[in-house]
C-alpha cells in the first residue's frame, strides 16, 4: 500500500538510536509504503555524520532521528542536513530518559504529524517532544 500522498518516505536512525526501536516503526510504516532503517544496517559504524547525510538521496523523503541533540547545533553537521534538504527530528532530553519502549511509542504517536511536516518543509531541524506537544524548531 502507498502513502495517501504517493510519497514514500525513509527513516534514518541514526546510532544513537536502538536499531530495534527502527526495525519496529519499519513494520509499522511500512502498511503505508514507507521505511525505516537502523543506520548500522544501511552504512559502515564507522560513517561520520556528515558522509552520511550527503549520500542520502537529495529530496523531499528522508527524515533521520536522533538523540545527539549536539549534532543539531554544530555548523558542519547542520549545514549537511540543511545542504542535503533532509529533515531531522531529535528526542528531547526528557524523551531521552524514557525505555525504549516509550520512546517507540512516542515517535509511532507523532508519525501522523513527522509525515505532515516532511511534506511542509524542504529541510529542517526539529525537536521530537516527550509528550503530545508540538515540534520545535531548533
Amino acid at each position: 500500500m502507498r502513502s495517501q500522498s504517493g510519497k514514500v518516505l525513509k527513516v534514518l536512525f541514526d546510532h544513537n538510536m536502538p536499531p530495534p526501536i527502527a526495525r519496529s516503526v519499519d513494520k509499522i510504516i511500512s502498511v503505508d509504503g514507507h521505511q525505516a532503517f537502523a543506520l548500522r544496517d544501511k552504512f559502515s559504524k564507522s560513517i561520520d555524520d556528515i558522509d552520511y547525510f550527503a549520500q542520502l538521496t537529495p529530496g523531499r523523503e528522508w527524515i533521520v532521528v536522533s538523540k545527539d541533540l549536539q549534532n543539531a547545533r554544530k555548523k558542519a553537521e547542520r549545514a549537511a542536513i540543511l545542504n542535503n534538504r533532509l529533515v531531522a527530528f531529535y528526542l528531547s532530553p526528557a524523551l531521552q530518559k524514557k525505555t525504549i519502549f516509550e520512546q517507540a511509542a512516542s515517535i509511532l504517536w507523532h508519525w501522523p504529524g513527522i509525515v505532515q511536516q516532511r511534506k511542509l518543509v524542504e529541510r529542517g531541524l526539529f525537536q521530537l517532544p516527550e509528550n503530545k506537544g508540538q515540534f520545535r524548531p531548533l
